[in-house]
């Protein structure tokens, strides 16, 4: 029986299911096949009861895609799960201000612990709700509880204790919506899981169906809930698991490899096209010195630079090509060499000189103020971008589009704040031609001066950051607090001196514009030929390589995201893999790497340069 005709049989029989789908199984296309089947069998009886199918997905792009491919159905609803659960919260007002003076306190109390004197948020709003007149949500960075206004991240945390604690709710949404689709259900937060599963589809069983699609292999980030499995049927859970195993994707070699290290699912590949799948290491890599690993380090790095490069030119004299719009890919954790080579150098720095290990979450996952400012984010929620950086604005503006143009000002910024009327598309046109033009030559400094002045964005975070840094440090009573903040306004004087192209130059690399990638955002992207690097002097404590690869890693969380970043990056390869490692592997990594890659495609890294 195929997958599909699991989940088809699943749904006549309001059983609610996961389908566990590998990379390059056609997920998306088993979702759409879904949904068909529901109109064709389901359309008439939903017509008549005023029901929907809801399809949960995580991007605007992913939404749109869907909804073309089901030609705008208007018997589905394909949405994201903030709109989702704000759309099934927002009319119960009463209990929506209940929840919200209680997630007020949990707020105020998380302040108060990391000692703020003055916390933002209130003591006692429940003695002041009553004036608000309506809770409104904002899909913004920015909340003001003291007149109602919740954004982003508020929504899933109210869902959850609305969903949990008035189960009529649910009931409601349950009757409107008799199928929830969700997509790429391994980034999906905890939260989002429990509503649909402990509260929706406990007290409705037989009357919903929950379909959840994705891939718990392809959970790369600290966020969203991984997998399902103690949901499952086999374990007493109430969802029934679906595999589907084909792939249509990569060469039989690298399926092959996949294989190797995966245990849930073996795939089957669907291409008769036979490829290769190598790992080169480095044989006589030094000794690591059990002090100065530093200098060690530092003193290697030329090194693994110039075998880098070798490999390269390597890989172009067999036909490998690496220029701007190659259809094969360098996927790489960014560090200092990668910056370089990408055009971040500076920024790279500044930011590595304030946080050391801590500049991946910082920087490169975009989280600190300044970054998000201009290139956006990462939702913690569910793992996806949040379009909500200057660059996103202008990606809008150059490809013509005046509605996410517009959109997006209303939303994050303040200069449409008024009645919009006709001329005001002229007047944002002009001030995004001055900011197109200013990229050339500005430094960071007078773009996020003229952006902010013009009203283009407003930033909260930004604005306590700024705010915090314009203080005295003489003022402050902690010695931790003054280094701090004097850490903190080097950071900022430093970042607003650097070339804006530095920064237009690290929103094409994480944007996966250039032949480097960010290896985060290559998931459900393809590629010719691949060249994976891993080098673990690099985020040792979020990955360890060596230590995946011989068995011996203790850390469960660590070992769960290293052994997902390296199925992610592996399988991206429709034809041929390469994986260079640049560090020092032990006798029983080797083993086991021999076991997955085959022993003649085992090879040391002055070997394959001699081939």
């Amino acid at each position: 029986m195929s997958a599909f005709e699991e989940i088809s049989n699943n749904i006549d029989n309001y059983k609610s299911f996961v389908l566990e789908a590998g990379a390059g199984s056609g997920k998306t296309y088993t979702l759409i096949e879904t949904i068909n089947y529901l109109l064709l069998n389901k359309g008439d009886n939903l017509k008549k009861s005023n029901q929907k199918i809801v399809c949960i997905t995580y991007t605007n792009i992913a939404k749109k895609e869907i909804n073309d491919r089901i030609e705008n159905n208007e018997l589905v609803l394909v949405s994201t799960i903030h709109e989702f659960f704000w759309n099934s919260i927002k009319q119960f007002q009463k209990q929506l201000k209940i929840e919200l003076c209680k997630l007020n306190e949990i707020h105020r109390k998380k302040e108060l612990e990391k000692g703020k004197t003055e916390p933002r948020f209130k003591e006692n709003l429940a003695s002041r709700i009553n004036s608000i007149l309506k809770i409104e949500y904002n899909d913004s960075s920015f909340n003001d509880f003291e007149k109602g206004k919740i954004e982003h991240d508020d929504v899933i945390e109210l869902s959850k204790m609305i969903f949990e604690n008035y189960p009529l709710l649910t009931d409601i949404v349950a009757a409107k919506f008799p199928y929830i689709f969700v997509d790429e259900y391994q980034d999906t937060a905890e939260e989002t899981v429990h509503c649909l599963i402990n509260c929706l589809l406990k007290r409705n069983s037989g009357k919903a169906v929950v379909g959840f699609f994705g891939d718990s292999h392809q959970k790369i980030y600290d966020y969203g809930i991984g997998d399902l499995d103690k949901y499952y049927s086999s374990n007493k859970g109430p969802i029934k698991l679906v595999k589907k195993e084909e792939n249509f994707r990569s060469s039989r070699s690298v399926v092959g490899l996949l294989n190797k290290f995966r245990t849930n699912i073996e795939q089957v590949p669907q291409k008769s096209l036979e490829g290769s799948a190598k790992f080169i290491y480095w044989a006589q890599h030094p000794e690591k010195p059990k002090k100065d690993i530093r200098k060690h380090y530092a003193e290697i790095a030329p090194i693994k630079n110039d075998y880098f490069d070798k490999i390269l030119s390597k890989l172009s004299s067999l036909d490998w090509q690496f220029g701007e719009g190659s259809k094969d890919k360098i996927l790489v954790l960014a560090n200092s060499r990668v910056a370089k080579r990408a055009g971040f150098e500076n920024l790279y720095s500044i930011f590595y000189k304030r946080y050391g290990l801590s500049t991946k979450e910082k920087l490169l996952d975009r989280n600190h103020p300044l970054i998000t400012f201009f290139v956006g984010t990462i939702d913690k929620k569910n793992s996806q971008e949040r379009e909500i950086g200057l660059e996103h604005l202008i990606r809008h503006y150059t490809k013509g589009n005046n509605n996410e143009v517009i959109r997006f000002i209303r939303k994050t910024g303040t200069l449409l704040s008024k009645e919009f009327k006709h001329q005001h598309k002229k007047e944002v046109s002009e001030i995004l031609k001055q900011v197109v033009e200013g990229r050339k030559t500005w430094k960071a400094k007078e773009m996020y001066e003229f952006a902010s002045n013009k009203g283009l964005i407003f930033d909260s975070k930004l604005k306590e950051f700024t705010q915090r840094i314009s203080n005295d440090p003489a003022i402050l009573v902690s010695e931790d607090e003054k280094e701090r903040l004097v850490k903190d306004k080097k950071l900022f004087d430093e970042f607003m001196n650097i070339p804006y192209s530095e920064i237009q130059s690290f929103w094409n690399h994480v944007q996966n514009h250039t032949v480097f990638s960010t290896k985060h955002g290559t998931k459900g992207d393809e590629f010719r030929n691949v060249l994976t690097v891993i080098d673990d002097t690099e985020w040792v404590q979020e990955y360890n390589f060596k230590d995946f690869f011989n068995g011996t890693e203790e850390n469960p969380h660590r070992k769960l995201k290293t052994r997902n970043l390296f199925y992610v990056e592996c399988s991206r390869a429709i034809e041929n893999l390469v994986v260079l490692c640049l560090s020092d592997l032990d006798e029983k990594a080797l083993k086991n790497i021999k076991i997955w890659f085959g022993e003649d495609n085992l090879v040391d890294i002055e070997e394959f340069l001699k081939e």
